[in-house]
């Protein structure tokens, strides 16, 4: 399966409840990637090149590792110096690693997730089926969006995370029976809680 098409992926994720992504993911996107796949099949260690990357990270800061597995000894050594680390499957010989430097709050948690075509991710939570939108440009939410809403008709409910208020999405929503039930804003997080009407 390559990257970039419908794919099941497996999560291990930091710094969220148990069930989805942390929050920090949807600035990680843009982080460059480190791969780290070549040095391994030529047999180096890249542990110092990885260290060396490790160090020029701010607080705040993200580092992402592609690597052929899930590198958890890695995971523990940067858990040791401050990194949250979110890692994702996306084939049986290939894990994107995201580690963001905010204190090493939290590291040890699972969650399946799918890429949609546009990007998306979806996860389920305690109150229902979660999608990322963010990060994806005009007009990717929206199809994205619709593309669950459409293709599940035995969905009753869904959690929508935005950069912002999707005013073009909601006489969409309301055609097909669809309505805004809650919302709330923080800074590049609108989060929209939507329900199938009847």
């Amino acid at each position: 399966m390559e990257e970039g098409t419908r794919m099941a992926e497996v999560m291990e994720s930091s710094g969220r409840e148990a069930g989805g992504p942390p929050g920090w993911l949807a600035q990680a996107l843009d982080a460059p990637i480190l791969d780290v796949r070549p040095s391994l099949a030529d047999g180096e260690d890249p542990l110092g090149l990885i260290l060396d990357a490790a160090e020029g990270v701010e607080f705040g800061g993200f580092l992402v590792i592609d690597a052929p597995f899930n590198p958890s000894p890695l995971r523990r050594v940067l858990a040791a110096r401050g990194f949250s680390s979110y890692g994702r499957r996306l084939t049986s010989a290939h894990w994107r690693v995201f580690f963001h430097m905010d204190g090493g709050q939290d590291w040890e948690r699972d969650a399946e997730i799918e890429m949609l075509p546009e990007g998306a991710l979806t996860w389920s939570e305690e109150d229902g089926l979660h999608v990322d939108v963010r990060k994806l440009t005009p007009p990717l939410p929206m199809l994205a969006i619709l593309r669950l809403i459409d293709g599940h008709p035995e969905l009753a409910a869904l959690v929508v995370h935005h950069e912002r208020l999707p005013q073009f999405l909601i006489p969409e929503l309301a055609e097909r029976g669809w309505r805004v039930v809650r919302s709330t804003e923080d800074f590049a997080d609108v989060r929209l809680w939507l329900e199938k009407a009847g």
